[in-house]
């Protein structure tokens, strides 16, 4: 069996399918499903490798911002407290 008949060929995804990829991907909570399910299931391994890397870099993403709250939570606070110093007021306000 020659090398040709062995490799798969699969249906590259067009320009309007990528634009579509990346609309959806920019809505939260569904492109971590859309993710998932593309990872797992997509036929074409180009979308495989994109929701793999998406899902990827947004994990890596979460991991950095609670490293930076947990490293400099409180200094975000004082930050916040300088720019309006009534702001814990406002938002937990008792009965």
């Amino acid at each position: 069996m020659s090398e040709k008949k062995a490799a798969k060929t699969y249906k590259k995804v067009s320009v309007m399918g990528w634009i579509g990829t990346l609309i959806l991907s920019a809505i939260p909570v569904l492109n971590l499903i859309l993710w998932l399910i593309w990872m797992f299931s997509a036929k074409r391994p180009s979308r495989r490798t994109f929701a793999g890397a998406c899902l990827i870099l947004t994990l890596l993403g979460a991991a950095l911002i609670a490293l930076g709250i947990t490293l400099y939570g409180r200094e975000i606070l004082e930050w916040a407290r300088q720019i309006d110093p009534q702001l814990f007021t406002k938002l937990f306000v008792e009965p």
